[in-house]
């Protein structure tokens, strides 16, 4: 079973490089990165609180949806944009915004 440690240093890992990535204006590799440390940070959250992991990206906003709503708007804002980028150039101003969200929430870890 995966511990809140090894979520957090994940979390922290993808943060570093994804901050590493967006300062180089790579701002698809960024969004990719920061959208994964939003999801570890997720799932250290519902670890923590509720003792299990989610096993998808459906159980898991089902799950934010109900115990953690304020999360789950972040989250579900997010991952339209992270679909979005597969066809699209993600823009500076647009990860910026999932830039500030996710330090946000990983301060709170």
């Amino acid at each position: 079973m995966v511990s809140l440690d090894e979520l957090r240093i994940n979390a922290k890992e993808y943060l570093e490089d994804a901050d590493y990535l967006f300062n180089k204006s790579h701002y698809n590799s960024a969004l990719n990165l920061y959208f994964k440390a939003l999801v570890a940070i997720c799932d250290y959250i519902i670890l923590h609180g509720t003792g299990k992991l989610p096993r998808n990206h459906t159980e898991r906003f089902r799950i934010l949806q109900e115990k953690y709503p304020d999360i789950y708007i972040i989250v579900d804002f997010h991952f339209n944009n992270y679909r979005k980028a597969y066809l699209m150039r993600a823009t500076k101003d647009w990860v910026e915004v999932l830039r500030n969200d996710v330090h946000k929430l990983y301060s709170q870890l």
